[in-house]
């Protein structure tokens, strides 16, 4: 990458923080007209325009950055009209090493409406900093989804790349947004492309360590996972040499797999689910109550109370029964969700070329799930562990190794409360127990355990019913 030699360690990185840094931009001197357009206020502007006349629009902060600049990172919409409608300079660049316009400080924040108002100005959308970054590469480095959406809408230049060799695509990749680098390679960008270093966009990802976006990528078609860059490095020294376990786990099983004849079967990923969805909690709740619960209420209960507290035993066998298929059904059910590659999407994409409320805050991406390319309708939302949108998402619990959503919420609070019931008469037992035979260390274990899971249980079902 344009920020990576030798053992891929970081110099700089072009595009960093503008509100801070060197890159695009540091804190502005006090001149009138810097500080009252970073106010974003246009009455201010207007003010100290009229009182100093329209040449101030002209000047550049210490840092050699134009009004515009400051306008544009902002997000001030109506002050950068302004601007316009008095010919101040919009499309200048820094006067520094960088050499950014007041575009690519839009692109930064994300801020569509300012880059379209640009762009109907007549600013190009592939213009370049000194850097070789466009607006579109500028947009990944910063994770700006719905920003690079409305950008390959408009028409930008795919195929675009910095100084380095890297395109929008390689630097998705290395800040590790996932989601923008699904809809990068749907929209024609080529995953094995090489910058000057060698490294590919996987080799990027390794280096972040985001485990979605290596397995996007290693499922693509032609992507050598072996390929080592012109330091002699894979994607799997990448992801060991900064400690990835979930990425350097995943590239391990698919090289033994690519160089094995056999089926692949990952016995591992069968019983312990796979690398970034962990089975170990739901796991840990079979074996607790299978090998340690059940046993010692069998043996240490169940004989010496059966007679003085009887109902309340077979109260506990219902509980524990209805708690049992409350689980099934909340692991197994279908959360609710959403159809994937529906057509609405590929309507939506291109919809973005003719939309022209961008000023009204109006945004036909903001309901897009480019990893699911599907329509997210209210209150929806992707879960990352299950990379699945889900409707009427609540949260991904590796309890019931499921999402909680519209289908199976119903399901999840029952599990929920039952379990909470049973926690409740299982310290009645422990505590009963204790008033008959005294303390043993399995009695204190088994106390311990029963107060670290009713505190649990108890504060997952107040967050539940809240």
């Amino acid at each position: 990458m344009a920020t990576w030699n030798g053992e891929n360690q970081p110099l700089l990185e072009p595009g960093s923080d503008p509100t801070n840094q060197d890159t695009y931009g540091t804190p502005i001197r006090s001149h009138p007209i810097f500080e009252t357009i970073k106010s974003g206020m246009l009455i201010p502007v207007q003010t100290v325009v009229e009182q100093m006349g329209l040449d101030v629009l002209s000047l550049r902060d210490e840092k050699g950055h134009t009004p515009a600049h400051w306008a544009c990172l902002g997000g001030h919409a109506p002050v950068l009209r302004y601007l316009l409608e008095q010919k101040a300079p919009v499309n200048e660049t820094s006067h520094n090493d960088l050499g950014a316009r007041p575009i690519h400080w839009a692109c930064v924040n994300g801020h569509i409406a300012i880059v379209d108002i640009l762009v109907q100005a007549g600013v190009s959308l592939d213009i370049t900093d000194n850097k070789g970054c466009t607006c579109l590469i500028v947009a990944a480095q910063y994770g700006q989804t719905m920003l690079a959406g409305y950008l390959m809408g408009k028409g930008a230049r795919l195929q675009m790349v910095d100084r380095d060799g890297d395109t929008a695509l390689h630097w998705a990749a290395f800040k590790g947004k996932s989601e923008l680098m699904r809809l990068l390679i749907y929209s024609g960008f080529n995953p094995r492309q090489k910058d000057n270093f060698g490294q590919t966009p996987l080799h990027l990802a390794c280096i972040n360590g985001d485990i979605n976006g290596v397995k996007e990528l290693c499922e693509q078609d032609g992507v050598d996972i072996a390929l080592a860059d012109k330091n002699g490095k894979t994607p799997l020294m990448l992801a060991t040499g900064r400690k990835h376990t979930a990425v350097m786990d995943y590239l391990k099983a698919e090289l033994k797999q690519k160089n094995s004849f056999l089926p692949k079967i990952d016995f591992w990923s069968i019983v312990f689910g796979p690398p970034g969805n962990s089975k170990g909690p739901l796991l840990f709740f079979f074996v607790n109550l299978l090998c340690w619960g059940y046993p010692m209420y069998i043996i240490k209960c169940l004989p010496y109370t059966w007679y003085d507290l009887q109902m309340l035993h077979i109260v506990f066998f219902i509980t524990n029964a209805a708690m049992w298929i409350s689980l099934f059904h909340a692991s197994t059910t279908d959360p609710g969700f959403l159809p994937r590659n529906i057509p609405e999407y590929d309507m939506a994409i291109k919809q973005v070329a003719h939309f022209d409320e961008w000023k009204q805050g109006e945004n036909p991406l903001s309901r897009l799930c480019h990893t699911c390319r599907t329509v997210k309708p209210l209150r929806s939302k992707h879960c990352k562990v299950c990379n699945r949108c889900v409707k009427v998402f609540d949260h991904h619990c590796p309890y019931i190794y499921n999402c909680v959503g519209v289908n199976n919420r119903h399901w999840f609070l029952s599990f929920t409360l039952i379990t909470l019931v049973n926690i409740y008469i299982t310290d009645f037992f422990c505590y009963y127990i204790v008033h008959l035979f005294g303390w043993d260390w399995l009695t204190i274990i088994g106390a311990i355990e029963a107060a670290v899971l009713t505190i649990a249980v108890t504060g997952l079902s107040a967050m539940m019913v809240r």
